[in-house]
């Protein structure tokens, strides 16, 4: 399934026997031709009634590049990471937790805009790639553009000592602090969909479910 978020809604396309097509709220949706599929964004953004639009179809792939035809493409990366405790490294910004990210400057390396911007938005230094852990997409308009967000999502270690962080008061962000994995479901409460996927590719579940 590839998902784009508007907020906390879903448009996602997904093969014919995706479990998600199930659930209660999921309206599915079957385009009749490629401007329809690419126009779907902007149907959907007007439609805020609608939660979930699944669109089930044989060709994944095609068919989510065809859904982003008429977007304006924005790429960041950031980074799910982890110290030498066990600890994970959470940001709060406009009353919702979050992981730190940002978006990628001309000519520059993902993995290098990922480390930027976990070092920028958190006030710490030493950090570690360890593998690419997905992307995610979502959303937003600005200056009469409709964006579409995607973020590239890597573990990271911070290999310091130290916990003290600083938060990045330009960007808006209240705190940055560690939390214990057994701790985070309380967290997951009040954060985004797309942090739920990212933080449940490596095995940790909202407040709904248990740890992996």
């Amino acid at each position: 399934m590839h998902s784009i978020y508007f907020n906390n809604r879903r448009l996602a396309v997904c093969s014919n026997n995706e479990e998600a097509l199930s659930e209660p709220d999921a309206v599915l949706y079957s385009p009749g031709s490629f401007p329809e599929l690419a126009n779907l964004p902007e149907l959907f953004d007007n439609s805020p009634q609608i939660t979930k639009l699944y669109i089930p179809c044989e060709s994944v792939e095609d068919s989510f590049k065809q859904l982003c035809t008429q977007l304006t493409p924005i790429t960041a990366g950031g980074g799910v990471v982890k110290n030498r405790n066990g600890e994970y490294l959470l940001i709060f910004r406009h009353g919702t937790w979050d992981l730190p990210k940002g978006k990628q400057e001309p000519d520059e390396d993902i993995e290098v805009t990922a480390v930027r911007e976990v070092e920028e938005e958190c006030g710490i230094h030493d950090l570690e790639i360890n593998g690419h852990i997905c992307d995610t997409f979502h959303t937003y308009h600005r200056d009469g553009l409709f964006y579409l967000k995607c973020t590239r999502w890597f573990n990271m270690n911070y290999l310091g000592n130290g916990i003290h962080t600083v938060p990045q008061q330009e960007e808006e962000i209240e705190k940055a602090i560690w939390v214990n994995k057994c701790d985070l479901p309380k967290y997951l409460t009040n954060t985004y969909p797309s942090i739920i996927e990212v933080l449940a590719k490596i095995g940790i579940s909202n407040a709904n479910s248990q740890i992996a």
